[in-house]
């Protein structure tokens, strides 16, 4: 009688074929959807000059736009009124909050008042000089106001002889310090803004490229992994 053919050794070869092709392509679905997923890396940016020329018709043409759609922009306008408000009446307050006042002034109103400038170029988008320009116009002003109606020096706050103020000469030089300092100032603070956003995103890129060569690197790992699997044993 003809004894039956032994098929276990050919079930467990075939089985074991089965398994590796199974992982096989396990492995080349998860890198297709890794691939697939994966994000498009961002394309190196260029250098971008630490100082260049304004587009001053363009920033011109800007300036309406800003001060109509950005409400912070208005913010160095509130600072300098509250100041004209405390320079008035510094001597009817308590010695005491005269004084947390007096740094007020110092920081925020008397000239320069750099704060104040570079708060209002900071929070420009665009057009920042120009800003800065502005808002040392309406320094000036401001500072003559309070010149001649108190008849004090805000630099030192000693009240000067009303005979010895030319109304002419304080406008004009506290107008010329105003746009001076408001331009110059804002400007820089533009320049910082951007500077910092720089910086951001040449980490963002860093990290970027730093993911993209560690895909690199498991899908190298995964390649000789299947190429191992492949080998005969």
């Amino acid at each position: 009688m003809a004894r039956a053919k032994n098929t276990s050794r050919a079930d467990a070869r075939r089985r074991t074929r089965e398994t590796a092709r199974a992982e096989q392509e396990a492995l080349e679905a998860a890198e297709s959807d890794e691939e697939t997923a994966q994000p498009v890396e961002a394309k190196p940016q260029q250098r971008t000059p630490l100082f260049k020329m304004p587009d001053f018709k363009g920033d011109l043409l800007a300036l309406p736009m800003i001060l109509r759609s950005k409400p912070l922009v208005w913010l160095p306008l509130v600072l300098l009124l509250a100041g004209v408000a405390l320079a008035f009446g510094l001597d009817a307050v308590p010695a005491e909050v005269g004084s947390v006042l007096q740094l007020y002034l110092q920081f925020f109103f008397i000239p320069p008042a750099l704060f104040t400038f570079f708060i209002a170029g900071f929070v420009a988008p665009r057009a920042s000089y120009m800003v800065g320009a502005l808002y040392g116009l309406i320094a000036g002003v401001l500072w003559s106001i309070v010149i001649l109606s108190a008849n004090t020096s805000l630099s030192s706050g000693t009240t000067a002889n009303p005979t010895d103020l030319n109304p002419i000469a304080i406008v004009g030089n506290m107008l010329l310090i105003g746009v001076l300092y408001g331009t110059l100032a804002a400007a820089f603070a533009a320049w910082y803004r951007d500077f910092l956003r720089g910086m951001q995103e040449r980490g963002k890129q860093r990290r970027l490229d730093q993911e993209a060569k560690e895909r690199d690197r498991r899908r190298a790992e995964r390649q000789e992994a299947r190429r191992a699997a492949k080998r005969p044993t």
